[in-house]
């Protein structure tokens, strides 16, 4: 016979570009006395094994008391997490207030048949990892694992919820973000571009490793370009962005700069954009997530292609 299966107080699922918060939040959660099932803590278990199937078993309440679904664009728009989370639902028809505790990330909203308006949930934003694993301290009764040694008690965590600083982490590398948000926005214009020949444009996508070009043309004549530089204006460490329909040596113009920050209120790298004339002829300075940028770039594009296309 085999070991029987631990039942755990929490599992988390979360798209890849929440794990810098999300692995917070799981390391405060332990601090606090709570066994969370976490993936990176399940490497060797699933060694060798059909990783859907493994986690289907952990989301569909055979492996864990409750489940916190980090719900945010990426999460909603990437397979893996959506297996997951429909696998939550299965239990929680049974159980609909007591397993499913949601987490919302960034301006996310979800669909009404994947989480009813009824149901509360939290978000990312108000809290620190710290404050979000203090939350499910509170929450998640009973819980089935004491508490670590020199960690506070049940009665002392939820007496008083006290502040601690926000730091940004010492693993948290300026380049290696913009590395990873170049790499994400060529990905996705890729994917993306297919869909304009849905309106009668074409939509060609270069890149070299510090360089990603996207042109849209009608009948051979370019409408729109946008040029997005690993470094530019005098800069090593921000993505230079130059738009318009007449692009020839992009580097020493700028429409605009992103700047990968980490922002200390939600735990998550972001990008500090400075728009010149990139969305509009108003400069401003705002900070976005990856996917927030890339889909305002796209968006951009569509809106400027209807302008030109329409009566056409």
């Amino acid at each position: 016979m085999g070991e029987p299966i631990q039942v755990h107080d929490l599992a988390v699922s979360f798209a890849g570009e929440q794990r810098p918060y999300v692995e917070q939040v799981v390391e405060a959660c332990k601090e606090y006395g709570l066994s969370v099932l976490y993936d990176r803590d399940l490497s060797v278990e699933f060694w060798g094994r059909n990783l859907i199937m493994g986690f289907r078993s952990i989301y569909g309440g055979k492996r864990a008391r409750y489940v916190a679904p980090f719900l945010s664009h990426a999460y909603l728009s990437t397979p893996y997490p959506m297996d997951e989370y429909r696998a939550m639902l299965v239990p929680a028809l049974d159980n609909p207030d007591e397993y499913i505790l949601p987490v919302l990330v960034g301006d996310v909203t979800v669909p009404a048949e994947l989480l009813s308006p009824a149901v509360a949930f939290l978000r990312a934003e108000d809290y620190t990892p710290q404050e979000l694993a203090r939350a499910f301290r509170r929450r998640i009764p009973d819980s089935g694992s004491a508490p670590l040694a020199g960690t506070p008690t049940r009665s002392e965590s939820t007496a008083q919820v006290l502040r601690t600083p926000r730091t940004t982490p010492e693993s948290f590398s300026r380049y290696a973000e913009l590395e990873s948000s170049f790499r994400y926005l060529t990905e996705q214009f890729k994917r993306a571009a297919p869909r304009m020949s849905e309106s009668g444009l074409v939509c060609t996508v270069r890149n070299s490793d510090s360089e990603l070009q996207v042109r849209v043309e009608r009948r051979g004549r370019t409408l729109y370009g946008i040029d997005i530089h690993v470094g530019g204006m005098g800069r090593d460490d921000v993505l230079n962005f130059v738009v318009g329909h007449r692009l020839q040596d992009g580097r020493n113009r700028s429409n605009g700069t992103a700047t990968p920050v980490f922002d200390r209120a939600t735990g998550t790298p972001r990008l500090e954009l400075h728009d010149l004339s990139v969305f509009g002829s108003v400069p401003s300075t705002r900070s976005l997530s990856k996917e927030q940028l890339f889909e305002e770039l796209w968006n951009r594009i569509v809106d400027q292609m209807q302008q030109l296309t329409d009566g056409l």
